[in-house]
């Protein structure tokens, strides 16, 4: 029979490399597609709404890590509290709604690739590579959700 961290590391691996895969696959092949001019470049002026709208997607994603910050420090608060049973599903579904939050970046990159993308390829690009380095600085790996056991 599996035992609790067992099951726990398990539940961790599966999702933290489904996680990366996904942070890392979506940026990929999305450079892929800008590399190789499938997607073509937008060329609207780096002003007025165009630059309100780059405005509004750093927001989106600052509002997503800010919660997925708070809402990781509070499941990791709780995490002893919990059900041995329902532990490693909660370790795998809160790394898996981290990286699907933060493949908004991604999205909103290749967005702004379509606005801006001839004259300000920067911005886009600096959304899509934020997505892998959002994963890898907020989701917890396996010490943080077993230091939550221990205290």
């Amino acid at each position: 029979m599996i035992s609790n961290l067992d099951a726990i590391r398990a539940a961790h691996r599966r999702a933290w490399s489904l996680g990366l895969g996904l942070c890392l696959g979506t940026p990929g092949v999305l450079a892929v597609l800008l590399l190789l001019k499938v997607v073509p470049a937008g060329s609207q002026p780096l002003e007025g709404p165009v630059l309100q709208v780059g405005y509004l997607f750093t927001g989106f994603v600052f509002l997503s890590a800010a919660w997925i910050w708070g809402r990781m420090a509070q499941v990791l608060q709780g995490f002893k509290g919990l059900p041995e049973a329902r532990r490693p599903a909660v370790v795998l579904r809160e790394c898996l709604l981290g990286a699907a939050v933060f493949e908004l970046s991604s999205l909103l990159g290749l967005v702004y690739w379509l606005l801006v993308g001839a004259l300000s390829p920067r911005h886009a690009w600096g959304f899509i590579l934020l997505t892998p380095v959002l994963f890898l600085g907020l989701v917890p790996r396996l010490d943080r959700w077993m230091k939550a056991l221990e205290s």
